[in-house]
């Protein structure tokens, strides 16, 4: 009796263990948790650095989230980001962002010049009512003076770089152009030639190409979307970072040899 009695409080203590095993896995689990939440907000001071330098707002620095701090007494303390060990991409995208913008913003050119990145590099969209009359491939005045800024800024930058012009459907009514493709093609060589022997430009690291109409950013169904349509895009171009590039889109060549010959 009394070694059945025994067995069985054995048998109801091994709930413990099973307890304590949950309970360690669960202090890993938040530990888990939030390491994530610190590097979340590593990246938050980031973006939010980047914004206030795009957006020209002074002070050049970010409070910090005060994670981890322990609910301390005392005022948070202004934490300066630092972007040096953001990919080149990243980098030269906020360095690029925030000169024009504030370039833009000075010379109250806001709305006719954004950056963004795509899956090719930076690109710098340029409204054509900025660049052009309406059918022409001369450069504006203004024009001019933009493309000497933002050359300003991709002067120290390795990167190829390629002009694409666009227009909006309507057909152009002026003989040199036959269709939009010739007009857009002219301007992104307009472009081109001034960025490279007017702005300074090595001519090797640049390309020119027009997509007329094909590629708008609205429906062509007003005046106002095709005057947003209407645009030059310069685009900073990265090289495609090999780690993005899946290992079974790769092929495997290191089984071919071109020397062997089947045997009969």
């Amino acid at each position: 009796m009394s070694g059945g009695g025994g067995h069985g409080g054995a048998s109801e203590e091994r709930w413990l263990l099973t307890y304590s095993d949950m309970i360690t896995l669960l202090m890993v689990f938040f530990i888990v948790l939030y390491s994530m939440a610190q590097i979340d907000a590593k990246k938050y001071q980031q973006v939010a650095e980047s914004l206030h330098r795009a957006f020209g707002v002074p002070g050049g620095s970010v409070i910090s989230a005060g994670i981890g701090s322990g609910g301390g007494e005392g005022e948070a303390k202004p934490a300066p980001i630092a972007f040096d060990d953001l990919p080149p991409r990243q980098r030269d995208y906020l360095d690029i962002s925030t000169e024009l913008a504030g370039q833009a913003t000075a010379a109250g050119l806001g709305a006719d010049v954004s950056v963004t990145t795509n899956v090719e590099g930076i690109l710098i969209s340029v409204s054509e009512s900025l660049l052009f009359a309406p059918g022409s491939t001369v450069l504006q005045p203004q024009a001019q003076a933009t493309l000497d800024r933002i050359a300003a800024v991709l002067r120290p930058l390795p990167n190829a770089i390629r002009v694409v012009a666009h227009t909006d459907d309507v057909p152009t009514e002026y003989p040199y152009y036959i269709s939009n493709w010739e007009l857009s093609a002219a301007r992104a060589v307009v472009i081109v030639r001034y960025l490279s022997e007017e702005a300074g430009i090595a001519p090797e690291r640049l390309t020119a190409a027009g997509q007329a109409q094909y590629h708008p950013l609205f429906p062509n169904d007003t005046r106002e979307h095709r005057a947003r349509n209407r645009r030059a895009e310069i685009v900073v171009i990265y090289p495609i970072e090999q780690e993005n590039i899946g290992p079974n889109l790769i092929p495997d060549l290191s089984q071919l040899n071109p020397s062997a010959t089947a045997v009969p």
